[in-house]
């Protein structure tokens, strides 16, 4: 009876390593688009916060003064980060000078394991550049 069972466990042993190296491919490639998405998330976070500092205040400019207009930065910052491909939101944020962008991104996996789509979410921020009349950064 032992000669007609000879092989079971290197039939079992192969069916196992195949499902293991199914699934490692499976991780690997997830893990890929998730990072490519993510640094694409970042760069459009990014986009975002730059184009909304860049919504400076042209009479305060005049008189050495550094003001971000809010209602035209949050116009620039949603439009700059609205850009990416499968962008569910854009988020900005103006407090004084500063413009804080958050962007969420609808990720489809190659290999879905557990769901079908990931959300892949970055958040930059961003202040305005400006020499003024005397040259100088002003503490803003």
């Amino acid at each position: 009876m032992t000669r007609d069972q000879s092989g079971q466990t290197l039939v079992i042993f192969t069916i196992v390593c195949a499902f293991v190296l199914v699934g490692t491919i499976a991780l690997v490639g997830n893990t890929q688009v998730l990072f490519v998405n993510s640094n694409r998330a970042d760069s459009a976070a990014l986009l975002a916060a730059q184009a909304g500092a860049s919504a400076i205040n042209p009479d305060a400019l005049y008189d050495d003064r550094l003001e971000i207009l809010p209602a035209e930065a949050t116009r620039r910052c949603q439009q700059a980060g609205a850009q990416v491909p499968h962008v569910v939101s854009v988020q900005c944020a103006i407090s004084g000078n500063t413009v804080t962008a958050t962007v969420v991104e609808r990720v489809q996996m190659p290999i879905p394991l557990w769901s079908g789509f990931e959300a892949v979410s970055a958040t930059r921020t961003a202040r305005p550049a400006f020499g003024g009349t005397n040259g100088r950064f002003p503490n803003a």
